[in-house]
This record gives structure tokens, C-alpha cells and sequence, in this order.
């Protein structure tokens, strides 16, 4: 799981940085390059006995809720490319399972309270607070003494929270939550799998049902309740397999544990790194596994490899073994590091083994890249996502990011990816400040002059000097992209890839946009997609 990092800040609480009233951003889902349907498992029981995946719809034995879970299939309109309806999540991607184009099922509670329109919240046929409730038929259990439940999900939070209860003889037994690690705002991987362990009360049971819920009542904040969407597709009841292994997550930064012990730096993955900051902060490898077996996992390893531009080995290293316990995950941390000898572009291959398995199984591979440069330092993934408004009617935000600079450098500039939708003749300006962490607080060092948008640089990269180098030391800073309150001259800035947690922000300046409750400003709100904002030294 993500290492979380609760900075002190007078005006921000992490778990209500973000709500529905945040109305421009459009989510980028995963890491390219990331697959999260790495599980391995090893045992001849481990053939699905009972599958769904919906390729006629939902069941008419089961039973749905008043609001209700919806059928996407290729006949419904919207069909299987269309995800959330909903006003927050205008991009509508759709769950990316394996049978995904001949249907899946859909809870939309961010459609069902504002009928896909910003602002109306409440608005919708089924306002939030809600709960959706989709309740299987009976499931015969019979000679099945440990049950796990596999599914594609693809689930994003604002409030809500996604359960699997289960029942014997129409009675409830008990509930377990499903991607209980997500933060406000946050959504897992499209092609996520959901890997659920049946209690054993209603194992080797003849009449056992699962009821999928998507709970919008029991939590709640300032800001509302309920939010965003569930989807589900792929549903397989297996015996739990001897040996399950399943990869959470990986990283190049060191952000889990890595820098965890050094207090000074906070490891964060950058996509683009110049060599004298590579030199200085080397690759640290890291994956985050799971034992979803049975019995433990003797021998887990993970291990990483690098190759260069021409697909030749330059690096691999491999992490100490561990036995992981039934239900329990660690992060597991490679003892080599790597530092390019040279710029370029660097493939990073990830993958787990466990002497438990045998030695012809291991986890899928996962990927990652990373570029080392001459002067360019960046987060994000170089292919634009959704954006944010930074220049508005309501007010002139600030949209940026956080950098860890670990060898002295003079950054002379900073890049933006300018959204398509700008208008030509909106004013932009490039910020730098120092992070202090004992105080939470921001300081100004240097900002750049106004620089004016013009027709060329609408879905592209703008860069913008400061009037002088600044000379920059180890530490903590923040690069922003700022603008003006304007009835007509507005402009965004493009995101790419997830962001660690706090460590991309925007900051509403108090004139009028009210990101959320903050009362002192400027108001640092931290966001979960890393904005398209680089550093040049």
C-alpha cells in the first residue's frame, strides 16, 4: 500500500481535500505501462466453478436496488464504451476487462445525484445519499471448504465505499470492503482484479448469495456523501488456492520504504530526471505484494531489470526474501540501486517469485520507464489526460507540482502542457517556492513574467523563462503554473499519470472558485493526477 504522507498544513485536511466541486478534472486512472492483473496462484483446485460476465445482462433472478445497478452491453445505449455518466467523471472510460465488449454492470451514483450536469447537485433521479444493492441468486457451496471471489473492478471514491456481503439461507452473515486503500478522490486501475476471501461461515454451504454493494450513506463530509461509481464484470467463485500472490504496486522512486528511514527526501517517481539529479538520487526499486492464499507464501522476491534504448540489459537486482502470512502485504524494496551512466530512455521490468511456487511460476511482468535528460526534470508521463482550469472567470489558480532536488542546480525555466480548450490571449506565469516541512508552509523564491497564449500552443508544450537562473539547493520545492480571474480568457493545463499522495496541488487563491471548505487562503488542496508542469535546469 502507498506510504501516507499527512504534512502539516493550517489549512488542509487530507481527508477532505477534494470533493465534487471540483469540477475540471478528469481522472487518469493508472500508470501506463502498469498491469494489475498480475496474479499468480498455484494449486489444481483453482478452476472457477461458478462465473459470471454478463454477456446477457443481469441475471432476472437477481435482485437490484431502487437505485440500480445498470447493464452496458452491446445493444444498451450507452454501450460498452461508456463508463460514469456522471457530471465528475466526464471522461466515461469504461472498465477495461477481458470481456468488457460483450458487457459489464455499473452502479453510477455520481449520474444518479446530478444527471450528469455540474453544480446540480441533488438533481439527479436518485440523489445521494444512496446505496446501490445487487443481490445474487442462491449459490451452491457444497464441498467448497475455503471460497475466494475473483472480478474485474473498476472503482472510484469520493464517499463511497464498495462492500461484498454475503448471506446463507437469506440471512446476512457479514460484509467485507473492497479497495478500502483508496483516498478522497482516488480510483483504482481500469483492469483492476478485486480478489475477495468468503467467510467461512458460508462456505460448504448449499444456499450462499453475494450482494454487491455500493454504500453511499455510511460516510459523509462537508462536501456531500456518496461519489463516484462501481463497475464489475468477470465475476469467478474458485477454492482458494494453496498459493496466491497478487503484485499491488511498484515504483522507481523509493517512495514506499525506501526513503521512509531518511526523513530528507520523499521518493517520489520521476519520468524524466537530468543526469546530475540521477547521479545524485539513483532508480530505488520497490514492489508492494500480497498474500491472497491460503497457506503463507515461503521465499517471496521481487525482482527488477533494466534495459536501455536498444533493449540491452544494463541493471537488475533483486529484493530480500520474505514469508508473507494468509491476507497480509509487505513492500518489498530491491538492495541494488541504479544510476545511468548516460541520457536516454530506460525500460524498467518488474516481477515476484516465491519458493512456495514452483520455480516455473512467477508474477506477470509490470513496466515502467524512465528518461534521464541534460536538463529536464519532470513527474509526469508525457501523454496528456484530463486538465485543470487554472485560469478562470471565478479566479486566477495556481496548478503545480512538488520537486525533490538532491544535487545544486540553476532552474532557468519551467514547461506546461496547455490544454486544448485555452483561449488565445489568457495570460500564464510560472512560480517557485520552497517547501518548508516543519511548518507545512510554501515560500515565494522567483516567478516568471506573464506570458501570453498563443494559437500554436493550445495542445502543446509552453515554456516560460524567470527573469534570472535561480540557484537552487537540496531540498523541497514547489513548481506552479499560474493565471488570472477573466469572464472570457481562460486556460488549463493538461494532466498525466497518478500523482503520490500530496504531492502535486492546486491552490485557490480566495476570489471566488471555492475549491472546497478552506477558509484561510491561499488554500493548498492536493490532487491525485500529476499535472504536465516541468522543471529545466
Amino acid at each position: 500500500m502507498k506510504k501516507l504522507l499527512f504534512l502539516s498544513f493550517s489549512i488542509i485536511l487530507p481527508i477532505a481535500l477534494l470533493s465534487q466541486t471540483l469540477t475540471d478534472k478528469h481522472i487518469v486512472a493508472s500508470k501506463p505501462f502498469k498491469s494489475h492483473t498480475d496474479v499468480v496462484f498455484n494449486t489444481s483446485k483453482s478452476a472457477p466453478f461458478w462465473s459470471e460476465d454478463f454477456a446477457n445482462g443481469i441475471p432476472a433472478t437477481w435482485v437490484n436496488s431502487t437505485a440500480p445497478w445498470v447493464y452496458r452491453g452491446p445493444g444498451t445505449i450507452p454501450g460498452t464504451n461508456v463508463g460514469s455518466q456522471g457530471a465528475y467523471m466526464a471522461n466515461q472510460t469504461p472498465i477495461a476487462s477481458a470481456t468488457q465488449q460483450n458487457g459489464f454492470i455499473l452502479f453510477d451514483s455520481d449520474y444518479y445525484d446530478n444527471n450528469g450536469t455540474q453544480g446540480n447537485f441533488g438533481g439527479g433521479m436518485y440523489p445521494a445519499p444512496h446505496n446501490g444493492e445487487l443481490m445474487t441468486d442462491m449459490i451452491d457451496l457444497t464441498g467448497y471448504n475455503d471460497v475466494t471471489l475473483m472480478a474485474h473492478s473498476y472503482f472510484r471514491t469520493f464517499q463511497g465505499q464498495a462492500f461484498v456481503a454475503f448471506y446463507l439461507n437469506g440471512l446476512f452473515v457479514s460484509q467485507i470492503e473492497v479497495h478500502s486503500d483508496l483516498s478522497v478522490n482516488d480510483a483504482t486501475p481500469t483492469d483492476a482484479i478485486a480478489l475477495v476471501r468468503f467467510p467461512q461461515a458460508v462456505c460448504n454451504q448449499p444456499n450462499v448469495q453475494m450482494k454487491f454493494l455500493f454504500d453511499g450513506t455510511t460516510q459523509s463530509n462537508v462536501n456531500g456523501a456518496a461519489y463516484y461509481f462501481w463497475m464489475l464484470d468477470d465475476l469467478a467463485l474458485m477454492e482458494t488456492p494453496a498459493y496466491l500472490m497478487d503484485i499491488i504496486d511498484q515504483n522507481h522512486g523509493g517512495w514506499d520504504i525506501g526513503y521512509a528511514s531518511t526523513g530528507g527526501f520523499f521518493g517520489m517517481d520521476f519520468t524524466f530526471k537530468p543526469q546530475i539529479q540521477s547521479d545524485a538520487n539513483p532508480y530505488m526499486f520497490e514492489m508492494t505484494i500480497a498474500n491472497v492464499g491460503a497457506n503463507p507464501l515461503h521465499g517471496i522476491q521481487m525482482n527488477v531489470e533494466v534495459l536501455d534504448y536498444f533493449g540491452s540489459v544494463v541493471f537488475n537486482s533483486s529484493s530480500d526474501t520474505t514469508t508473507l502470512m494468509p491476507l497480509d502485504t509487505a513492500n518489498y524494496l530491491a538492495t541494488g540501486t541504479y544510476s545511468p551512466a548516460n541520457t536516454g530512455v530506460y525500460n524498467m521490468k518488474f516481477w515476484a517469485n516465491a519458493d512456495s511456487l514452483p520455480s516455473s511460476a512467477q508474477s506477470d511482468t509490470s513496466y515502467m520507464w524512465g528518461i534521464i535528460t541534460d536538463s529536464v526534470y519532470a513527474r509526469d508521463y508525457d501523454s496528456p489526460g484530463g486538465a485543470w482550469r487554472v485560469g478562470r472567470q471565478c479566479g486566477g489558480l495556481q496548478l503545480g507540482n512538488m520537486f525533490d532536488i538532491y544535487a545544486p542546480d540553476e532552474i532557468t525555466s519551467v514547461s506546461a502542457y496547455v490544454a486544448d480548450y485555452s483561449v488565445v490571449g489568457a495570460e500564464m506565469y510560472g512560480a517557485l517556492y520552497e517547501y518548508d516541512t516543519t511548518s507545512g508552509s510554501f515560500l515565494l523564491l522567483a516567478q516568471t513574467d506573464d506570458y501570453v497564449i498563443q494559437a500554436q500552443d493550445r495542445d502543446n508544450w509552453v515554456t516560460i523563462s524567470f527573469p534570472q537562473a535561480f540557484n537552487a539547493i537540496p531540498g523541497h520545492y514547489m513548481l506552479t503554473i499560474g493565471g488570472y480571474p477573466h469572464p472570457t480568457d481562460t486556460f488549463g493545463i493538461n494532466v498525466s499519470g497518478p500523482a503520490e499522495q500530496t504531492m502535486s496541488r492546486i491552490v485557490d487563491d480566495g476570489s471566488g472558485c471555492n475549491l472546497g471548505s478552506a477558509t484561510t487562503f491561499p488554500a493548498w488542496y492536493w490532487i491525485t493526477d500529476c499535472p504536465m508542469i516541468r522543471m529545466n535546469f
